[in-house]
């Protein structure tokens, strides 16, 4: 396709300059962006191309026995190019892929394409990827490949490009997590059953290694990946953190740090986008650990969410969001506490409280926006949960509250900021907000969805 492609732009003498084109395709029903001017300078440019000798002779070394039937040669070209213009005609945009955003569509297993750039969902969906529920992708550093993890333990290779599965691989019975290696070569699940982590080659979709906890004595969560190479992840039942080294083909496991036993169980767990601080989570517990994995021999520290000046009703929680709710924005860091209409904020240097701020209802995601300067937040309860409120990371107050749809799920940026995309699950819609106005600049109709991925995901640390 891409050598037809170059022959119609050579022969328009000035080619169809697309407005955001990486290769070019034909497809059915596009259209070519030519005046009538360019029309006919291109057959022209055809005509007098199809009569040139060295294209005869060049067409598989064919050999015709006269000028004669060269000189039908242009009418058949005439025909062949309006053919191209009016029934499926060259792509003057030709798509990339770096506007695509992969949403969840629960319900259904499968996952929705939207461009951003276009406002336009692609027709087709990837289907068959198993239970969708808490499933996460993660991206290919050449933007090739898309890997989904299902909870029920399916691991998916998506063809960025050609949208379709790619290939699959059965990691386990139920799967919570999936991670990258820094050099793309490597793909991680988390596991619930059996509990381990299981590594899988990323061209070659095979297994490369399953650790599993002993006696399958405890699930794993809060699997990210890591600077140099490595994994790491936290032993729910085990109460203790693992750093896997990935660069070496025995995946050891070279780290073991136990937490605190009197803390409750953890259940989740992230890493700073410097890839410098784990942060574990832990079940009914004011508390969370945090782990420097720049020290040589690194001990959790306990680090209070608790506002020593407030009190805050507790009610009961919908659910427990996860650590990558987490927004990290400067020298600051914003945890959503679920059972509280607030978020904490603690300093990310000294790591101690600084203040909360009171919110509409009992928090889940707080996201930051690219620019670090605005925190946007959801919330859990039908009441609350069809609202987002910015909040200015520099006054620290609520600056902007907008109403979507109900049941909000996922927030993601675009990667400079311009737009928000949000899901709204009981509306089974996906916004594109404008970050600057606020304004609703496009939605589109979905079947329950959930989870947002960009395919910008493959350049951040910890998705």
């Amino acid at each position: 396709m891409r050598s037809k492609a170059a022959l119609l732009l050579a022969l328009c003498g000035r080619g169809v300059a697309p407005a955001r084109s990486v290769r070019g395709e034909f497809y059915p029903g596009s259209q070519v962006a030519l005046s009538l001017e360019e029309f006919l300078l291109t057959l022209r440019n055809l005509s007098l191309f199809l009569r040139d000798d060295r294209f005869v002779f060049g067409l598989g070394h064919w050999r015709f026995a006269s000028r004669m039937a060269v000189s039908s040669l242009p009418l058949l070209g005439v025909v062949f190019l309006l053919a191209l213009i009016f029934g499926g005609g060259f792509n003057a945009r030709a798509e990339g892929v770096g506007s695509r955003v992969f949403v969840v569509e629960r319900s259904l297993e499968r996952v929705a394409v939207y461009d951003f750039l276009d406002h336009t969902l692609h027709a087709e969906r990837i289907a068959g990827l198993g239970d969708l529920h808490h499933a996460t992708m993660t991206f290919s550093p050449d933007l090739r490949y898309g890997f989904l993890a299902a909870r029920s333990g399916q691991l998916s290779r998506i063809d960025l490009e050609a949208l379709r599965v790619d290939g699959t691989f059965k990691v386990s019975e139920n799967s919570i997590d999936i991670a990258i290696s820094q050099d793309g070569r490597f793909i991680a699940t988390a596991e619930y059953a059996p509990g381990g982590v299981t590594i899988v080659d990323a061209r070659t979709m095979k297994l490369a290694k399953q650790i599993l906890v002993p006696g399958g004595a405890s699930r794993v969560t809060g699997l990210v990946d890591g600077l140099k190479n490595r994994f790491i992840c936290v032993l729910m039942e085990g109460r203790e953190v693992w750093q896997i080294d990935a660069s070496r083909p025995d995946f050891p496991i070279e780290k073991r740090i136990p937490l605190d036993p009197k803390v409750g169980l953890p259940y989740d767990a992230m890493i700073t986008p410097d890839g410098r601080y784990y942060i574990v989570g832990h079940l009914g517990e004011p508390e969370i650990s945090l782990i420097d994995l720049r020290d040589e021999n690194p001990k959790p520290r306990l680090v209070s969410l608790l506002d020593p000046k407030e009190k805050y009703d507790r009610s009961v929680p919908v659910k427990l969001p996860h650590m990558a709710s987490w927004a990290v924005a400067g020298d600051k860091v914003f945890v959503p506490l679920v059972g509280e209409k607030r978020l904490v904020v603690l300093d990310r240097t000294t790591w101690s409280f600084v203040q909360s701020i009171p919110v509409r209802g009992n928090p889940v995601y707080a996201v930051r926006a690219p620019s670090e300067q605005e925190i946007w937040v959801s919330f859990s309860g039908e009441e609350d949960d069809s609202f987002v409120q910015v909040i200015d990371t520099q006054s620290l107050e609520v600056k902007k509250t907008l109403e979507l749809g109900g049941r909000i799920y996922h927030m993601d940026f675009t990667p400079r900021g311009a737009y928000a995309l949000i899901t709204a699950n009981r509306a089974n819609k996906l916004f594109l907000v404008n970050a600057s106005t606020y304004a609703i600049e496009d939605e589109k109709q979905l079947e329950s969805p959930s989870g947002v991925f960009g395919v910008w995901r493959a350049f951040r640390i910890g998705l």
